[in-house]
């Protein structure tokens, strides 16, 4: 072991990636790599974008956005026919609160698997947890920590630590019967939010200020009474997310969940995964409704038509390495595995 802790930090970071490298390229997997810039991101309203221009010589512009994740690429690859493939790409986001797990650059790895749903990738990545806890220098107890995943669903975690019923709640309001693209859904929506204000009345917390949502009611009641308590022993499985927060993953038929997990290291978020979302009707259904917070008129129609035509079934995963190289080296922030403290953003 390095005794600089900067060169260590380098070389740890080195192996963590030639590990994860090795690991999709023995599986068959193909390296790519997209674009950071894109006109037309993917619309996510609790993300916010760091935003530039494209000049051009006749003196008008074109606005671009650096992009959060590199999804909007790879599934356009995805449809032209890639199979299944990894990336290891810088991401932004602005508006973030520099706090200990937080920056406006990153780096992520994501995968897509084909012909796979959420539950398939649990194994990939316990599998490729494994591989990468092997590549740098740990206690022996550091190491069995990350050996095995703990699998919980989120109607588990809300009946242990909120002691109710999510799932009940959320097919009462209509949730399970009713899709975004249905005129009954908004419907559902009112009514979820109704009775997710009222299990925070129920626990002495305000119910709901002017302009939250059933998912923002949702987040708060997680975050308050759940997600402290979840299960730290070993890496966490968090499944089953409610349909109700605006993603792209597919929803669980004639349930009220989406085909969604999260990954808690430590009780930290280190990566989240989908069962893909492809239909047409899906995506323009979510398009339509997240893209306001851009204020543009840049359509996407030809990005949904393709990936609907083209896309295959696959499952999709997104892993912060800057958190996990942070947490196989034992520190309790970004601090550990910042290289470059002094450059102050």
């Amino acid at each position: 072991m390095n005794s600089n802790p900067l060169l260590q930090t380098i070389h740890n970071r080195n192996e963590l990636y030639r590990t994860i490298r090795n690991y999709f390229n023995s599986r068959g997997y193909l390296e790519v790599h997209t674009p950071l810039l894109a006109s037309r991101p993917i619309p996510e309203s609790h993300i916010e974008l760091f935003r530039t221009e494209r000049r051009f010589s006749d003196g008008t512009s074109k606005p671009l956005y650096l992009l959060p994740s590199p999804e909007l690429g790879m599934k356009l690859l995805l449809a032209s026919g890639s199979p299944s493939l990894y990336q290891i790409s810088p991401c932004f986001r602005n508006g973030e609160q520099l706090d200990r797990w937080h920056r406006l650059e990153f780096t992520m790895l994501e995968w897509y698997r084909l012909e796979a749903e959420a539950d398939d990738n649990i194994k990939e990545t316990q599998q490729l947890l494994e591989a990468c806890a092997q590549s740098i220098p740990l206690a022996g107890r550091a190491r069995e920590a990350f050996s095995e995943l703990t699998v919980m669903t989120m109607e588990e975690a809300f009946r242990e630590f909120a002691g109710f019923s999510l799932e009940n709640d959320l097919r009462g309001a209509g949730l399970a019967q009713s899709a975004p693209w249905d005129k009954e859904y908004p419907a559902a929506l009112r009514t979820a939010a109704s009775v997710l204000s009222k299990r925070l009345s129920e626990r002495g917390m305000p119910s709901g200020a002017p302009g939250e949502d059933a998912a923002d009611l949702f987040h708060r009641l997680f975050l308050t009474l759940v997600e402290d308590r979840l299960p730290r022993e070993h890496p966490l499985v968090l499944k089953n997310w409610p349909s109700l927060i605006p993603t792209l993953a597919r929803r669980i038929p004639h349930t009220p969940w989406a085909d969604r997990w999260e990954l808690y290291i430590h009780g930290v978020e280190v990566a989240n995964c989908y069962g893909e979302e492809n239909s047409r009707k899906a995506l323009e259904s979510y398009w339509e409704n997240e893209k306001a917070q851009y204020k543009t008129e840049d359509e996407s129609g030809e990005w949904i038509q393709r990936v609907s035509e083209g896309m295959p079934a696959c499952s999709g995963a997104a892993m912060g390495l800057d958190r996990l190289l942070a947490l196989l080296q034992g520190s309790d922030s970004l601090k550990g595995v910042d290289l470059f403290p002094f450059l102050e953003l």
